[in-house]
């Protein structure tokens, strides 16, 4: 009759642990899979900014809309556009007409404004920025 005990016991105490083993990996499982899930974008327009090409007498003409992911960033953004202007015109204008010059000179452009952006507003949720329109004349 012990033997019967420990052997119902031993039964019990394996299938609990089987149970915690599966509700564990199922818990780990959804949150990996939470955690690779796309975050959703939110767009702001800045609209059409002209500013001055550094050593030249060039003007630069830009439309650029920031990608963000969240969108409590979008009131900010929209109270801060000043702050934003400014610090796109003052990129441009560091920048010579060389370059601007080419689809490399747009994405180092992209990615330097996208930065700056970043470092203004203390956030890792402005994620691109994108030029609806890019003109030196």
């Amino acid at each position: 009759m012990n033997s019967k005990k420990i052997l119902i016991i031993a039964v019990i105490v394996l299938t609990v642990s089987l149970v915690l083993v599966a509700i564990f990996s199922f818990l780990y499982v959804k949150s990996k899979a939470d955690a690779n899930k796309p975050k959703e974008k939110f767009y702001f327009d800045i609209g059409q900014m002209y500013s001055n090409v550094k050593d030249s007498s060039s003007i630069v003409k830009v439309d650029i809309t920031i990608e963000v992911t969240d969108k409590e960033l979008l009131s900010i953004l929209e109270k801060k556009k000043f702050l934003i202007n400014n610090q796109i015109n003052e990129i441009i204008r560091s920048k010579t007409e060389k370059e601007l010059e080419g689809s490399d000179g747009q994405v180092l452009l992209q990615k330097e404004i996208t930065a700056k952006l970043a470092e203004l507003f203390n956030t890792e949720d402005i994620t691109n920025i994108y030029f609806k329109e890019l003109i030196v004349q």
